[in-house]
């Protein structure tokens, strides 16, 4: 037995050195790998910040980032620092420039100016936390903050076990309604609409209701609202009854020659008829829709709901729920799921 334990010991011994020292490579090769990417993405920063109209006036403009660098408005390392945490380059721009929304147009970076006209949020973006265990969003912005987690289903989550969902602490959903073919122009009821309704409410799940268009004139967006009022009748459906509007760009789309005031005079015909209802109208988009495929002043009255899939929201404009991911995973429900971050509690009576 001696003998086999002095055999042995040593190649143990040599065992855990040799997975210690392949760790110890791995990560100062993770670590390089990191810090090269970074120095990519600070440079790219730099290349792009030289080609911004009137950046020099920007940064001078922009409180809390006068950093005295010279000609460069920001330091390598505040760059770094912002450039670490963003999710892409496009996430980056938008948190550098607090007086603009920034966006890409599909070929260059836009950057809007802000309105004086357009109320905007006042959400302390570093009180956004991730929570480790499940990836969830939360917003600890104050004691009086509103921070509540939510999904958003359609026929493409199948059959869905709401008990489980409710036990999952989802707190709000909001179920496809229906849509409307972008080729056709066809409207369609969800599959699993008026199921999810039934087991969300039977769960005490409140509820919202969307409708993705593809409205081509404002009739055809008053025919997709009149279609989900006529859907809700006799539910109590507390959340917001909202207009998904999404660019079709494929070549066969009957909406993608619309001008930004043809869309929003859709969206606002849609809302109206909600209004007029006596529920909540809401506007989905991201923030290019938002932006620049809708006309922002005519849409400043109405809550929006903002598709954004990064670490912290860049839409400086006022928005009530925020959709961070489309591939969370919550009990009861197969596959992936998208999930909401809400700032406002709309089920809760004034």
């Amino acid at each position: 037995m001696e003998k086999t334990r002095s055999k042995w010991l040593p190649a143990a011994v040599i065992a855990v050195l040799v997975l210690f020292l392949g760790i110890a490579v791995y990560a100062a090769v993770s670590l390089k790998q990191g810090k090269d990417e970074l120095e990519v993405r600070v440079a790219e920063l730099e290349a792009e910040l030289a080609a911004v109209p009137d950046t020099e006036t920007v940064m001078r403009e922009s409180e809390g980032r006068l950093l005295g660098d010279g000609e460069m408005y920001y330091s390598r390392s505040s760059i770094a620092e912002e450039a670490d945490m963003a999710e892409s380059m496009t996430e980056l721009m938008g948190h550098l420039f607090p007086d603009r929304n920034v966006y890409f147009n599909g070929e260059r970076y836009s950057y809007d100016l802000l309105s004086d006209n357009i109320k905007k949020h006042d959400y302390d973006l570093d009180k956004i936390l991730t929570v480790k265990e499940t990836g969830r969003k939360v917003y600890t912005g104050t004691q009086e903050a509103v921070s509540l987690t939510g999904i958003d289903v359609s026929e493409w989550q199948d059959d869905i076990d709401w008990y489980k969902v409710k036990k999952a602490g989802i707190k709000f959903a909001f179920l496809r309604a229906g849509v409307r073919g972008y080729e056709s122009g066809q409207i369609f009821e969800d599959e699993t609409f008026r199921r999810n309704l039934r087991g969300a409410i039977m769960n005490q799940i409140p509820v919202g209701v969307y409708f993705y268009t593809q409205a081509a004139t404002p009739q055809e967006g008053i025919q997709e609202a009149q279609m989900v009022l006529d859907l809700i009748k006799g539910y109590q459906v507390t959340w917001p009854i909202v207009v998904d509007v999404e660019r079709e760009d494929s070549d066969t789309s009957r909406t993608k020659d619309l001008t930004p005031s043809q869309r929003t005079d859709i969206v606002i015909a849609f809302c109206e008829t909600i209004e007029a209802a006596g529920y909540t109208p809401m506007i989905y988009g991201n923030i290019r829709m938002l932006c620049s495929d809708l006309e922002p002043e005519r849409i400043a009255k109405y809550d929006k709901w903002l598709a954004q899939y990064f670490n912290r929201p860049t839409y400086r404009y006022d928005f009530g729920i925020w959709q961070y991911s489309s591939t969370a995973h919550v009990d009861g429900i197969s596959g992936n799921v998208d999930i909401n971050l809400a700032f406002r509690d709309y089920g809760k009576q004034d």
